[in-house]
């Protein structure tokens, strides 16, 4: 992870945590005879694993698996680590001393037997002790305690809630800070922990009552900034002087049985010709090295969070069709991804692409500036069973050297298609707005993606039929649909407008951008001349785009001018109260009418005359209800009291209107 630091070191073996093999397997069945070196010794033993990783800052991890057994601890070495045992897992191992660790027999399968597999422990509260120490030649705190108690039980509370949809929270306590007896110079992860639990114990925190435990420290000799088990139902987590949110939250993660979030780099495809595994390159998932957003659908079906039980599904995508998904991170619980088969592995165990759609809200608003994340679909590939098989692919390779740049635009785009020939899989994404995706997709593999088919679009103006008077504003609404097909990419639609010589008629807005399927709208507004004759007349808006002439539509409507009759013009003013007092504001109303009709736009000047004869006056203009609106504030001195006189004058072309009124002010 790039918040980890960068060289390699072992997690500290001091005698108090991890034994010689030699000693542990005294008085174990070897096979050997007790004169032979321990070296050569060959032992099967029973306890429980206990699976650690290292984070560093250069991007790579080490994972490490440990035996505890009734007389100590030891580090079981494998040919190939094994991705599917957690912490707290009871296994009898076998292998041959070499020197501090165990070599196992032979293939995985071969030399670890589970005996007793931990239930998963990712539901309802989990019990959380944070425990900050520090060191006799480093009392530092890096983090004050009020900040630290924020960024568990708030911030990693309500991202680990949310991804659960409400089904797994924390609730513990910060104790600390204690000063330990040990020096930063010294890289011991297990004696550390002893050692804070015993400081927290005699200041009389009960910790036991804590399966989850988090410590805490100023940075020391332990170049890994994070540390944490895989899983297991009492776990440990430990951060190196680095108190972010992505590396507590990582580490907590695996603390709940997740492995890393890898990705693939690949020169000219998502699964190219020359491909570069990313150990944390996912850019989207907390426990990937980017960004600490929601986790995987992957991870999250494995937790139970997805497609288990109340939890929101996964759409399995058996048959060829339209999938619809929702944001990931909304917090409604409609089918999150779609889960598409594309295998299986040399060992037999089914392998599946996974797609997501996200959306830069609630935790995953961290996404809003990335790339392309939140603006196409989110495709990963990972294998049943296998924790350390998510791989996030990127669906435009080859636009970045940067890794965190490349996978942040790794989204398949709306009306682009991904195949892969060999597991005769296509995907598209037919559309997606601010509720969700729609996602086609081909099984048959011999279909090739779709193509894409320009169409004209769909151009409507509505708006108000009722005749208005001359100079009169009316808005209409102009609405364009793209009718491409969903193959096809977003298009910038060019908008015009057709309005009577001498009128004036302006665009909100003069260009749509829309992806296939969707719709936008934008407002024209039309004034006719004061002087305009009685008659309907006609508006007309029209689309194009760099397509060509296929993006051409036209759409109109009527404007249509009422009779004007000399004289026929009345006004009515008033105010929302008869009397006042000083420093109130008077609400100033005029209904303005022509021939009993309200007219629109008519243009209306209150005049207000104080008790000292002095006029303020304020203008403004009728809207389609005819009424005119305005607010007047009235002075705080003792001048201001008295009786005041209200006035509007209204004009509608070559006609006006007078009306009055009067309030006082006590």
């Amino acid at each position: 992870m790039h918040y980890l630091s960068r060289a390699f070191r072992h997690v500290g073996r001091s005698t108090a945590t991890v034994l010689l093999v030699s000693g542990l397997v005294a008085g174990v069945s070897t096979g050997a005879s007790a004169a032979a070196p321990a070296h050569a010794a060959k032992v099967a033993l029973e306890g429980e694993l206990d699976v650690l990783v290292e984070d560093y800052a250069d991007g790579h991890s080490v994972t490490r698996h440990f035996l505890k057994t009734e007389h100590g601890r030891v580090e079981l070495k494998f040919s190939r680590k094994p991705t599917t045992l957690h912490s707290g897992t009871r296994v009898r191992v076998r292998g041959q001393v070499q020197g501090e660790v165990l070599a196992l027999d032979g293939a995985e399968a071969g030399s670890v037997e589970a005996l007793v597999t931990v239930l998963p422990n990712t539901m309802g509260e989990q019990k959380v002790a944070v425990i900050l120490v520090n060191f006799q030649d480093d009392t530092t705190q890096p983090k004050a305690v009020a900040d630290v108690n924020t960024l568990v039980f708030t911030t990693l509370n309500n991202h680990y809630k949310e991804s659960s949809f409400g089904q797994t929270w924390f609730n513990g306590q910060v104790f600390g800070y204690y000063t330990i007896a040990m020096s930063k110079t010294v890289c011991d992860p297990s004696g550390l922990a002893a050692k804070a639990d015993a400081a927290a114990t005699a200041a009389g925190a009960n910790i036991t009552s804590f399966n989850r435990r988090v410590y805490m420290f100023p940075r020391n000799a332990c170049t890994w900034a994070g540390l944490g088990n895989v899983g297991g139902s009492s776990t440990r987590a430990w951060a190196n002087g680095s108190f972010a949110t992505l590396t507590v939250g990582h580490e907590i993660g695996h603390n709940f049985g997740l492995h890393h979030a890898h990705a693939y780099d690949c020169d000219v495809a998502p699964l190219g010709n020359t491909c570069t595994s990313l150990p944390y390159g996912d850019g989207a998932d907390m426990m990937g090295n980017n960004k600490a957003g929601h986790f995987s659908p992957f991870a999250k079906e494995m937790l139970g969070w997805l497609n288990d039980g109340i939890s929101p599904p996964i759409h399995t995508a058996s048959t060829s069709g339209r999938y619809s998904i929702e944001p990931y991170s909304s917090s409604s619980v409609g089918p999150k991804a779609i889960k598409i088969p594309r295998g299986t592995d040399a060992s037999g165990r089914p392998m599946f692409y996974y797609v997501e759609y996200r959306q830069p809200i609630g935790a995953d608003a961290t996404l809003g500036t990335t790339g392309n994340l939140t603006k196409g679909v989110i495709i990963r590939t990972a294998t049943e069973g296998d924790g350390e098989s998510s791989y996030q692919l990127d669906m435009t390779p080859g636009t970045s050297t940067s890794t965190y740049t490349e996978l942040g635009d790794g989204a398949l785009a709306v009306g682009r298609s991904y195949t892969d020939a060999t597991a005769k899989v296509s995907i598209t994404l037919a559309s997606a707005d601010t509720t969700g995706a729609t996602v086609d997709v081909a099984l048959s593999g011999t279909t090739p993606p779709p193509t894409c088919t320009r169409a004209a679009p769909t151009l409507t103006l509505s708006g108000p039929t009722a005749a208005v008077a001359a100079g009169s504003l009316v808005t209409y609404t102009l609405s364009l649909t793209n009718r491409d097909s969903s193959a096809c990419a977003a298009t910038t639609f060019n908008l015009a407008r057709s309005v009577p010589t001498g009128w004036t008629g302006t665009l909100t807005a003069t260009t749509l951008s829309l992806s296939p399927g969707t719709t936008g709208s934008t407002t024209l507004k039309v004034t006719s001349p004061s002087t305009a004759t009685a008659a309907g007349y006609g508006i007309g808006a029209g689309s194009s785009s760099t397509v060509g002439s296929t993006h051409t539509a036209n759409a109109a409507a009527t404007y249509t001018v009422a009779a004007a009759s000399s004289g026929t013009l009345t006004g009515i003013v008033g105010t929302n109260k008869a009397s006042y007092v000083r420093a109130e504001i008077v609400s100033l109303i005029a209904l303005v009418k022509n021939n009993g009709v309200p007219v629109n736009g008519a243009s209306v000047k209150f005049s207000v005359t104080l008790p000292n004869g002095s006029i303020a006056v304020i203008n403004a203009t009728s809207g389609s209800d005819g009424y005119a609106r305005s607010s007047y504030t009235l002075g705080k001195g003792k001048s201001a009291i008295g009786s005041y006189k209200l006035r509007a004058d209204a004009t509608s072309g070559s006609n006006t209107a007078t009306a009055s009124t009067t309030f006082s002010v006590l």
